[in-house]
């Protein structure tokens, strides 16, 4: 299993990401953790909004506005407005939400979950079918492909 820091948060949205059958890649810095070790607090994720995703794709977010009514200011009722160049941040200001333990749990902006439609004009199906799969806390997950990192996620500047 491959080192992580995702929150508990993080690792419930991709399970409802999964569950549903969501195409996704994990891309910026929790795919730069697993191939370099940089630690990070956020989770960005790239989605695909092509036709044959939508419905799974759109069927999550939904179940996770209405589970987590709080969280974010969008939108979620149907249809949603997805197209290149949207970000949904989950959550957009500091909220509480069921820790794995039962317990409501804090989390924060800095903590947060960014969903991308888009990255530029880069075509999610090219990289998608470059994804490097890894385990990390139980769940076999895409990750943008070390090659693909930089073109596509580049790292920070300091």
């Amino acid at each position: 299993m491959t080192k992580h820091c995702l929150n508990d948060y993080q690792l419930q949205f991709l399970r409802e990401m999964i569950k549903r059958g969501v195409r996704f890649l994990v891309i910026g810095g929790q795919a730069r953790n697993v191939y370099h070790g940089t630690r990070t607090r956020d989770l960005d994720l790239w989605v695909d909004i092509s036709s044959q995703n939508r419905p799974a794709l759109d069927l999550c977010l939904m179940a996770w506005a209405a589970e987590h009514p709080m969280h974010s200011a969008a939108n979620f009722s149907p249809p949603l407005p997805l197209r290149p160049g949207v970000q949904i941040k989950f959550p957009d200001d500091e909220v509480f939400y069921v820790g794995a333990d039962g317990e409501p749990t804090a989390i924060v902006p800095a903590d947060c979950i960014d969903v991308l439609t888009s990255i530029g004009a880069a075509d999610f199906g090219k990289f998608y079918d470059r994804a490097e799969w890894h385990e990390i806390a139980g769940i076999r997950l895409p990750l943008l492909a070390r090659d693909d990192l930089n073109v596509v996620s580049p790292a920070k500047s300091v």
